[in-house]
């Protein structure tokens, strides 16, 4: 297909990771032919966030480059060669190209959000006053930041996130939100005070633990947690989530 007066638009057979077809541009020029990928390859790998600047993507980028015997010029891959070449021509820049879209397969996943933002997220859509990290005195004179504040502004619900990748970590961010939440004890009532767990495979004592001080939920039981910030009536148990083990209300 013509694109300009001087480049044709050819649609090969190669395809890239995701199933298209590899287009490239063509001209002919006294007496030789020029193939190039019209900047293609790069954009897809800046799409994808690999950058060919450094590392290993680098050196793949440049081994290609050799191995296909292809130029950049301007941030596009060319090749000349002969009129009675333009067929492997055409077949070896699209080859390349091909190639070098596999690249993209260094790019990084994308980083899952952690634990706490999407509490966050999720509050943010259910309740029209959320306020991150907000600060609490504790009678010790220590500066907390739980996690978020939700609901009246005036009577807020204090909510700290608790996850961990480890037995480590989990125990660690355990033992933060109960210092937190009891160092705040008489100057915030446990109706005030929320922790939800990132999911429900916890130890039953870790629970129980958290459920003297404040009131405890599950990222696996949303509803139950929106009902809980949005309710005028304190639920008599502090476990927000279906246990053999419910605690009653004993503390303030």
């Amino acid at each position: 297909m013509p694109v300009d007066d001087e480049w044709l638009l050819v649609t090969t057979s190669h395809q890239y990771s995701d199933g298209d077809h590899v287009e490239l541009l063509v001209r002919r020029a006294e007496g030789s032919v020029e193939v190039s990928d019209g900047g293609e390859a790069l954009a897809r790998l800046d799409l994808a966030g690999v950058s060919v600047e450094h590392g290993r993507a680098r050196d793949m980028w440049r081994r290609l480059l050799r191995a296909h015997e292809i130029e950049l010029h301007h941030e596009r891959l060319s090749v000349q060669g002969s009129i009675s070449d333009a067929g492997p021509l055409v077949d070896n820049m699209a080859n390349a190209v091909a190639n070098i879209d596999g690249i993209r397969l260094l790019a990084p996943p994308p980083r899952s959000p952690k634990f706490a933002e999407r509490l966050v997220t999720f509050f943010q859509a259910e309740f029209e006053h959320v306020e991150e990290n907000p600060q609490l005195h504790g009678r010790s004179g220590g500066l907390y930041h739980p996690t978020v504040a939700v609901g009246d502004p005036e009577n807020a619900i204090y909510v700290q996130a608790v996850a961990g990748a480890s037995l480590q970590t989990r125990q660690r961010a355990i033992e933060h939100a109960f210092t937190m939440f009891s160092d705040v004890n008489g100057a915030l009532p446990a109706a005030r005070k929320l922790v939800v767990l990132s999911d429900t495979d916890w130890k039953s004592e870790q629970t129980k633990l958290l459920a003297t001080i404040s009131y405890v939920g599950s990222w696996s039981y949303r509803e139950q947690l929106t009902s809980f910030i949005a309710s005028s009536e304190v639920p008599k148990s502090h476990i927000l989530m279906p246990t053999q083990d419910q605690i009653p209300d004993g503390t303030n």
